[in-house]
């Protein structure tokens, strides 16, 4: 079972805002190479796991970004066909708000591994944080074709199309259909609240 965290972001919508919110994987922060064995630990569906900075040696002083992208980015050099480093990367640049990096890298691991849902539902954020939410929509929906009940990007699909497109219709029709799998999603009735209007078919 994938274990997921609620990324905040503050997003406006119409004359007042919509306080929504962003799923992205949950992960423990990614070190350097030079702490971290060799070869990447196994990928879950949900992006890697990473080593924690806890891991680092007594005394060891932080590491600094520079440092750890340089050597995810040699890992993917000597790794080609390895999805796994590059998708340690994309997250690690995610996580750093480095949405830009992080979309390079999300769509080299997803070039060498194409239903990964989740990394593709990162991308997808990480394209709506750089202000291109039709992008965002066409990531996501390639996450449903994989998996049509996959819940964290069916909830994306309402913030960005309030948000995003504003596209009212579109944010209340994949508000139902969430609804419909699962009515106690976290968030969901906060969302139908403040797109100002019940959706299709539901009640409260």
């Amino acid at each position: 079972m994938k274990t997921e965290t609620i990324v905040t972001a503050i997003i406006f919508f119409g004359v007042g805002f919509l306080a929504g919110y962003i799923y992205k994987t949950e992960r423990a922060p990614v070190v350097a190479a030079s702490v971290v064995a060799a070869t990447p630990a196994t990928s879950s569906a949900a992006g890697g796991t990473a080593n924690s900075a806890e891991s680092l040696p007594p005394g060891h002083p932080p590491l600094d970004e520079a440092t750890v992208i340089d050597n995810l980015q040699q890992q993917a050099t000597a790794n080609p066909t390895d999805p796994v480093i590059p998708l340690k990367l994309a997250n690690y640049c995610y996580d750093k708000q480095l949405y830009e990096l992080a979309i390079k890298w999300y769509r080299k691991s997803l070039a060498l591994d194409p239903k990964n849902v989740n990394a593709r539902t990162d991308l997808g954020t990480a394209l709506f944080y750089t202000g291109r939410p039709t992008d965002a929509i066409q990531e996501y929906q390639k996450a449903l074709e994989v998996d049509p009940n996959h819940q964290p990007t069916l909830f994306n699909l309402i913030v960005v199309y309030a948000e995003g497109t504003h596209d009212v219709r579109e944010a209340q029709h994949y508000w139902e259909v969430l609804h419909r799998r699962n009515p106690n999603y976290p968030g969901l009735q906060r969302l139908k609240q403040e797109l100002g209007t019940e959706a299709p078919g539901s009640k409260s």
